[in-house]
């Protein structure tokens, strides 16, 4: 006899069989469909991650639901002058993504070029407000703003792209070019923090009249501050605005005629003060010194170490004087073993004109502190003299200069009377070597 339980259970495990195997056969055809639509929504994603579009209008409506191809779309046929073509495209992209910057930006560039200033504005207008303080897109909004006219909204942009130290040079160029060039209408448009960093960006490109209307400006609006002061002396002096440098000079360094007469400070090599560039061979050495000084706490000491016949001039200060004065300059010296008939000497030129040239006695051999002096008088429209510190070579065998020299205390008087100079030299036309 057939158990009845046991045909239960074996109709119940072939339902479950069959019930596992239908599932089974479900489940593959679910996962078949969704591979098959997974294929057909990933595929066109190839051509769009490698931008490798063919362009046509069968894949313009294939990728009509990727707003990354809609603009890629727009953007050739904006560079093919299509601009109808190409706002379609870009409403395209922005209305399958509506915070696709770039695709708005486009839309309102290309609004703008058919004549549509107002919906450009609008579109702008719309993107600054979402990205008021982003800066991803800040340089494009201030372009498209300055093409629309909407100064107010240029103007923001660039104080925000200088107060984020972000493009500064591309934005003060295009602002100054804005301007054609009028320093003081830019002035009229940036914060007064941004004032130094276009006084910055004048005096690398030379622009000594525009920087003098922001200096003026700056001057007036705040005080700035000591580093950038002395900077603009140094611009100032050194393109030969001797006047306009020498009141900055004179009110941040508090230095009226002479700078570190005796060496006491650290040589800052800017503006008025001295200037000397050092030898990387080994051929001499400049340093201060606090050992051995004719007065104060220090003094130069110059070190020549027989190797070459050098050319010295490598030691100067710029000193700011007024025309047609008599002035007397004295200095104190002493000197170890300096070889050779050429020893150290102190020149004075004119700096602003070339009418002007004395020397002082020169330094050789050994003696112990002394003093010299060279009196001249100013040209008519010199404004300042250069004293310099030379050594000119020997054209004899023994050439080659040994030896220590200390300078000190350097002075700087008027005199009213007419003497003879102290010094020795000639009045001749100073041509740099």
């Amino acid at each position: 006899m057939i158990d009845p339980r046991r045909n239960r259970v074996l109709h119940s495990g072939s339902g479950h069989s069959l019930n596992l195997i239908l599932g089974r056969i479900l489940l593959t055809v679910i996962l078949s469909i969704l591979g098959c639509w997974t294929v057909y929504y990933c595929w066109p994603q190839r051509s769009i991650r490698y931008e490798s579009y063919t362009y046509s209008d069968k894949e313009a409506h294939r990728l009509r639901f990727y707003p990354k191809a809609q603009y890629a779309y727009g953007m050739r046929a904006w560079f093919q002058q299509q601009p109808d073509r190409a706002i379609w495209f870009f409403r395209k992209a922005v209305s399958q993504n509506v915070l696709f910057l770039d695709a708005w930006l486009r839309l309102s560039e290309t609004e703008a070029s058919m004549g549509y200033g107002e919906k450009a504005k609008e579109i702008l207008i719309f993107t600054t407000n979402m990205t008021d303080k982003v800066f991803r897109w800040k340089w494009s909004q201030m372009l498209l703003a300055r093409e629309l006219d909407m100064q107010k909204r240029f103007y923001h942009d660039m104080n925000y792209l200088l107060s984020h130290k972000a493009l500064q040079q591309n934005a003060l160029q295009l602002l100054h070019t804005h301007f054609e060039g009028d320093a003081a209408a830019v002035v009229s448009v940036l914060d007064p923090a941004h004032l130094a960093v276009y006084l910055n960006w004048l005096m690398q490109w030379s622009m000594i009249d525009e920087s003098l209307v922001v200096w003026f400006v700056m001057s007036e609006s705040l005080e700035p501050n000591k580093e950038i002061a002395l900077r603009y002396v140094h611009f100032l002096l050194n393109h030969k605005r001797v006047s306009a440098s020498i009141d900055i000079w004179q009110k941040y360094a508090g230095s009226e005629v002479l700078t570190n007469p005796g060496f006491e400070k650290d040589i800052t090599g800017q503006g008025f003060d001295w200037r000397y560039w050092g030898e990387k061979e080994g051929k001499w050495g400049l340093k201060r010194v606090n050992t051995e000084c004719a007065e104060g706490g220090y003094a130069l000491k110059i070190t020549f170490n027989g190797k070459e016949n050098i050319s010295f001039q490598h030691l100067f200060q710029i000193i700011p004087v007024n025309p047609k004065e008599k002035y007397r300059l004295t200095y104190a010296w002493k000197s170890t073993d300096i070889t050779t008939d050429q020893g150290l000497f102190v020149e004075i030129y004119g700096y602003d004109d070339q009418g002007l040239y004395r020397t002082s006695p020169m330094i050789t051999g050994t003696h112990g502190w002394r003093e010299n002096s060279i009196e001249f008088k100013i040209p008519g429209s010199c404004h300042a003299v250069v004293l310099r510190l030379r050594r000119q070579p020997s054209k004899r065998f023994d050439s080659k200069i040994k030896g220590m020299v200390w300078i000190d205390d350097f002075r700087l008087e008027k005199i009213k009377r007419n003497t003879q100079t102290t010094g020795v030299g000639k009045k001749e036309h100073f041509q740099k070597s």
